[in-house]
């Protein structure tokens, strides 16, 4: 009883101090990024992060994850990638604000996107949280394709109107993370419209599967619907090249089952962890480490 009120009574503090600040802050970045062009937001909040991210709880959880994951890294190695990771999670805030405009000023090169400009129905198309991810569903945006994604809520629930700006900007559906996700993802499809996933977050629900050689519960939802409805299923990888400028490259359509059993879903879900790795091994400093993608053993 007592730790239950404890907890009530730390729940209700972080609400009343730390929510507040927590969006002060984050609203003075974004403004502040807003109002600067989109090299100077990158840089200026990139340089802040980096300096910031190492005193954070979420750096020890990031250098944990990189250890197990890549294990053959030694120390100064580690502190290579945990700098540039802050600096490119930087970078990604200070572009936020400018996520739309920057496909039209030429600082993407996408390729492939003639894989999704003859096909008649929508789809899925899925990538990890590397380079600057936001800019991803742009491949399909920009040959005139309808596109959707799913958000997870946010935990302190004054910053919900940066996701309603996600929304406005890609022009499609979005859904909340759960029932609405598996309802909404029926939806899209019905409507022609293309599913963005980023399919690199551990779930409460799932398919164990294995993920840089350890258990890791994965979605297959998509999966199981691409096959029953016959939609296709492409690779959307982003990667930031120099500065504020990338590349977006949509694979061809993956090879699907023809079945949904258990044994062919996780041999799928298995070649698609497994591209996933080889992305981030390629360029390590540019995934999203602090995420809790094993649980809390590690």
């Amino acid at each position: 009883m007592d730790d239950q009120i404890g907890k009530l009574i730390l729940r209700k503090l972080r609400q009343i101090f730390i929510w507040p600040l927590e969006a002060t802050i984050v609203f003075i970045m974004y403004f502040a990024a807003r109002l600067l062009p989109v090299s100077a937001a990158s840089w200026i909040i990139g340089a802040f992060v980096r300096l910031l991210g190492p005193l954070t709880p979420w750096h020890t959880r990031a250098r944990r994850n990189l250890i197990a994951a890549m294990p053959d890294l030694d120390g100064a190695d580690q502190n290579d990638v945990l700098r540039a990771m802050w600096w490119n999670i930087g970078r990604v805030i200070g572009e936020y604000p400018h996520i739309a405009t920057l496909s039209r000023k030429g600082r993407v090169e996408f390729v492939g996107r003639e894989n999704l400009q003859g096909l008649k129905s929508g789809g899925f198309l899925i990538g990890a949280h590397i380079g600057n991810w936001e800019i991803g569903p742009y491949a399909a945006i920009t040959v005139s394709k309808p596109v959707a994604a799913i958000y997870r809520p946010l935990n302190n629930p004054l910053l919900r109107g940066l996701l309603e700006r996600r929304q406005a900007a890609y022009r499609g559906d979005i859904y909340r993370k759960g029932r609405e996700a598996a309802l909404g993802m029926v939806s899209a499809l019905k409507k022609g419209q293309f599913m963005c996933l980023l399919v690199d977050q551990k779930l409460r629900e799932g398919m164990v599967v294995p993920f840089f050689g350890r258990d890791a519960t994965t979605s297959i939802s998509y999966i199981k619907l691409a096959i029953r409805k016959k939609v296709p299923v492409m690779y959307m990888h982003t990667e930031r090249l120099t500065g504020c400028r990338f590349r977006v490259t949509i694979s061809p359509p993956i090879p699907l089952p023809n079945d949904d059993d258990d044994a062919s879903i996780k041999k799928l879900a298995t070649e698609i962890n497994g591209t996933l790795e080889k992305w981030i091994r390629q360029r390590p400093e540019q995934w999203f480490w602090p995420h809790r993608r094993w649980g809390k053993d590690i």
